[in-house]
Parts: structure tokens; C-alpha cells; sequence
């Protein structure tokens, strides 16, 4: 690992289904808090579903099968998202983005969650299995996921969790987690022995080029992170490392502070290896988001992506301004206005701009 990604560290991203890391800053929760899934994602757990009614949504209705006093251990649901883009001199284009069935069992100390998704044309299925019963809050499972150890933003199209699939004139343009990824197979250890502090170390298959495994090799990745909360503000850091077969390793720094309804979440991630040998890439980005009421937020970010983290030539800058409406509790609605920016002396120098909208159903 260069002694530059050691000293900067940065994130690593996985897919998701509706988990918008700064709620759980809101709450000052942890995302597994209202997921099953540890990082966030999946199916929501009856503390998700609360907050969802209670804090998230502008109206909240009883679906027919509920009922507010029981305790069933088993949770269901579906989640598909529908997205239109809009660019200047092209058609509109619209696709659905994902659409996925998931379950979880909550038995005690015991949590186990699947998932069958869509993905192009092909279904996959994710899931795993997690006993909490140890000492010192600790815990220990099993899954076939990718792994979480940066922000588990809801956007694909994030540098950070995959990019641009369209290029605009570079190589690549984001880190490797697309959808496309096949899921490893991971065994986790995580442990919470101080108050407000979460350690996690991992094994599994490689995922990131599997073109290159061999001997056996796995993929190893260990992140920490802290959580404060204050009277003025709640806030986490995050740590990260990672590697895979001794070719490919990289390191993630993520953060994010929250404020009587403001938010600012930030990543830092670097990768060694993947789009060449000894050649480092660079994500990052920023993220404002502020509660105008309940249900309706304002969301802006920047993002940049470096393909040899020269920092001076051949990158792109991307900034972005939108709205994340939640009227009741099952469907979102976002609408946002992006532009990037390519710095490439061959490359236009006017900005590329869209306009994008999306649909969220889950339940």
C-alpha cells in the first residue's frame, strides 16, 4: 500500500435500498438501526419503520396488514426505483433502476435477512445471517453482500459507488461498485467494547477484479468507526482499509455532522491497483442536505474523481442541487440538477448538464 494511501484514507461503497446515511445522523443511530443489514439497506426493521412514520414522512397511513401491537419476528417488503434523465440535445432517457423482494427474521439475538434483486436481466440474490448474543456487544455473522465501509449513499451514479456509466472521456469515471458487481461471499466479526465506537474486520471472496484471483486469495478489509452526541451536534468518523490478492488495496475516510436539521457527510477514497498496477485512483465528495419540514429536504453535493490522482489533469468535477420529497411513508420522490465538468486539454470546456428525476416505491 503506497505510504499516501496510508496517510489519506477514504470509503468504499456497496448497492442499497433506500439508506440515506444522514437519517441515521439525524437519530444518532447507527444504519442498522433500521435495517437488517448492518451497513444499511435491506429490508427496514420495526425501529426503521417507526421513524419512518414519526420523523421521515409528511402523512403516514396504516397499510391493511399491520397492526401496531404485534411483535412478529418476520419482516417482508419490495423496493423499485424509476429514474428519467434529461440532457441537452439528447432524447429523454428512462429506465427502472432497480426492483427487489427482501425478508428478514429478528429471533432474539439472531438476524438473518435475504434479498432477490434484478439487475439488467439477471436475478440475484444477497443475504446473510448474524448472531449478537456476544460479549462485550460484539457479534459475528456470515453473507453474501458486499461489503460497507464508507457511506452507503442511495446513488449509483456517485464517484464513490460506481460513477458515471456513460463516460464523458476518461477511462473510468467513479470507483468500481456498480450494481454490476457480483456479491462476495464475506465472514464478519464486528465488536462495540467502548460506547460509541464499532470495530469491524472481514474476509471473503474477491469481487473487485475476480479476473485476477488466484492462489486463493481473499479479500480482507477492516474499518473502524465513532459515534458523538452532543446537545449542538451529533457527528461519526470512519476508518477503513482494505485489500485484494495483494494486488489491489485501498483506504476510506468518511465523516458527517449534524445540526438541528443540517447534515454534511464527506468521504475520502483511494484505490491502488484497480484501473492499472501501481497506479491510484481518487473519489471523493461533499454533501449538504437541510430538513425544510418534515418531509421535504434540500440536498447538494460535490463530487470529483481523479483516474491517477495527479489532481491537476485528467479528472472530473460533478456539483449538484435537488429535492428529496417523502409525502407518505413508501414512496420518494427526487428531482436534481447536475453538472459535471472533464479536465482533459482534448475534452469541451463547457459543463455537461442533466436533469434528473426518480421515483421511489418501497414497502
Amino acid at each position: 500500500m503506497k505510504p499516501l494511501i496510508r496517510i489519506t484514507l477514504l470509503s468504499l461503497a456497496a448497492t442499497s435500498l433506500f439508506a440515506l446515511p444522514r437519517f441515521a445522523l439525524m437519530e444518532d443511530v447507527s444504519c442498522g438501526s433500521c435495517h437488517s443489514y448492518q451497513g444499511g439497506g435491506g429490508n427496514r426493521t420495526s425501529y426503521g419503520e417507526e421513524y419512518a412514520r414519526e420523523s421521515l414522512v409528511m402523512k403516514d397511513f396504516a397499510l391493511p396488514w399491520e397492526n401496531e401491537d404485534s411483535e412478529f419476528p418476520l419482516y417482508f417488503g419490495v423496493d423499485t426505483r424509476y429514474q428519467m434523465i434529461a440532457e441537452s440535445g439528447e432524447d429523454l432517457r428512462q429506465f427502472p433502476m432497480q426492483f427487489a423482494l427482501y425478508g428478514a427474521a429478528e429471533l432474539g439475538t439472531l438476524i438473518a435477512h435475504a434479498e432477490v434483486s434484478r439487475i439488467s436481466e439477471e436475478f440475484r440474490v444477497t443475504g446473510g445471517l448474524r448472531y449478537e448474543g456476544l460479549p462485550l456487544e460484539s457479534w459475528v455473522g456470515v453473507a453474501k453482500a458486499l461489503p460497507v465501509l464508507g457511506w452507503r449513499i442511495d446513488d449509483h451514479s456517485i464517484f464513490t459507488r460506481g460513477g458515471n456509466l456513460t463516460l464523458q472521456g476518461l477511462a473510468q469515471e467513479g470507483m468500481p461498485y456498480t450494481p454490476y458487481l457480483e456479491s462476495p461471499e464475506l465472514v464478519q466479526f464486528g465488536t462495540s467494547f467502548i460506547y460509541g465506537f464499532d470495530l469491524t474486520v472481514m474476509a471473503g471472496s474477491p469481487f473487485i477484479d475476480p479476473d485476477r484471483a488466484f492462489d486463493s486469495k481473499l479479500f480482507k478489509a477492516a474499518k473502524m468507526t465513532y459515534r458523538y452526541s452532543g446537545d449542538l451536534f451529533s457527528g461519526q468518523v470512519g476508518l477503513a482499509t482494505f485489500d485484494e490478492n495483494d494486488l489491489i488495496d485501498g483506504s476510506v475516510a468518511s465523516w458527517g455532522v449534524s445540526s438541528h436539521g443540517l447534515v454534511w457527510l464527506g468521504e475520502w477514497s483511494q484505490m491502488n491497483g484497480w484501473i492499472q498496477p501501481e497506479v491510484t485512483n481518487l473519489a471523493t465528495f461533499h454533501q449538504l442536505s437541510y430538513r425544510l419540514f418534515q418531509g421535504l429536504d434540500i440536498v447538494g453535493r460535490y463530487e470529483f474523481f481523479d483516474q491517477d490522482i495527479d489532481l491537476t489533469t485528467g479528472a472530473i468535477q460533478r456539483m449538484s442541487m435537488g429535492l428529496e420529497f417523502f409525502p407518505v411513508r413508501g414512496i420518494e420522490v427526487k428531482l436534481s440538477y447536475r453538472t459535471s465538468t472533464l479536465d482533459l486539454p482534448e475534452a469541451s470546456s463547457d459543463p455537461k448538464s442533466q436533469i434528473l428525476s426518480q421515483i421511489h416505491f418501497y414497502l
